[in-house]
């Protein structure tokens, strides 16, 4: 089968890991793959992994508030390109307009997918003027809200797709990585520095108990002044700035006791997936992630805790084995 697919690519983003592990799925099954992607997007921070021969960046998107318009936009690709399916990605933040200027073309060649992230109806009136073959949503939060806009029958929902499982050896992989291996590591990365920062004084009673170690890799476009000063108070955080490719990110989950994620719930969207769960969970780390919304589907695959306070009794509980 071919296979378009217009989305964020190799990026750190929620939207760009779904499309990786559907596309490289894919690819694996014999379908021949295009990806129509950025050149530049302010949601596409650096993973530093290297495109692949079927990825195509034909256009660039400077700015999404209020509503994502193209900089620059090559048509040329999404007209030439053979494929049979055409799969696009988080709509809101893909250049609507110049997109709906070729859809009737698209439509002439292909079947017509799209695939929701957006957590909320999405406000700009151009989402609404696509005239979809069908619409993937992830749960029920979704399509709440989607069958106020799209034909019922059109909607269906599909969970977001999970990492294969691929084990690795702690041993190994703090040799490699050269970090210590009679401590206790907490692993944290991304772009959100506060949520980093509020677990810091939790952690640090825990150093009174444990030999731990606080690896945290920021991402390059991270807001990186906090976890600076936050470097200099608490002596155990392992701070690193580096974009991280997903071969790099499995071996620190390798070498770590714990992978920690405090996200609070999203006021702003109420239907909200952690990709970050989805992409992480075949590494057989433990996932240690604060009770919200962005994890109220998950079951006991992952560990929540309730507050602070309840994050220490967790990990003290993983680090006794229990």
């Amino acid at each position: 089968m071919k296979i378009g697919m217009m989305c964020l690519w190799n990026a750190a983003n929620g939207p760009s890991i779904h499309a990786e592990l559907l596309g490289r799925a894919w690819v694996k099954l014999s379908h021949q793959l295009k990806i129509f992607s950025s050149q530049k997007h302010p949601d596409a921070r650096p993973t530093f992994q290297k495109d692949e021969d079927f990825v195509i960046r034909h256009f660039r998107v400077d700015e999404v508030i209020p509503f994502t318009r193209a900089t620059s936009f090559d048509p040329s690709p999404l007209l030439n390109e053979e494929y049979e399916i055409f799969v696009a990605q988080n709509v809101e933040r893909l250049p609507a307009e110049k997109l709906l200027e070729v859809f009737p073309q698209i439509k002439k060649k292909a079947v017509t997918v799209q695939v929701v992230h957006e957590g909320k109806a999405p406000e700009d009136p151009l989402y609404y003027q696509f005239d979809w073959d069908a619409i993937v949503c992830f749960d029920q939060r979704y399509k709440d809200y989607l069958v106020k806009s799209f034909p019922v029958e059109r909607i269906h929902m599909i969970s977001y797709p999970y990492h294969p499982l691929k084990l690795g050896n702690k041993k190994e992989a703090r040799r490699e990585l050269r970090l210590p291996q009679d401590e206790k590591i907490v692993f944290s990365f991304g772009f959100r520095s506060k949520d980093v920062i509020s677990a810091l004084p939790y952690l640090n009673e825990l150093t009174q108990e444990y030999p731990l170690r606080y690896v945290v890799i920021a991402n390059p476009e991270s807001k990186l002044d906090e976890l600076h000063q936050a470097k200099k108070k608490y002596n155990f955080i392992d701070l690193k700035v580096k974009a991280l490719p997903l071969d790099e990110l499995y071996d620190y989950l390798y070498a770590s006791d714990v992978l920690l994620i405090h996200r609070e719930s999203s006021q702003k969207y109420p239907a909200v997936v952690s990709s970050s769960v989805c992409q992480l969970l075949g590494s057989g780390c433990p996932i240690l992630f604060h009770h919200s919304n962005y994890v109220e589907l998950h079951g006991n695959e992952i560990i929540k805790y309730r507050d602070f306070e309840d994050m220490k009794t967790k990990l003290i509980e993983l680090f006794q084995g229990k």
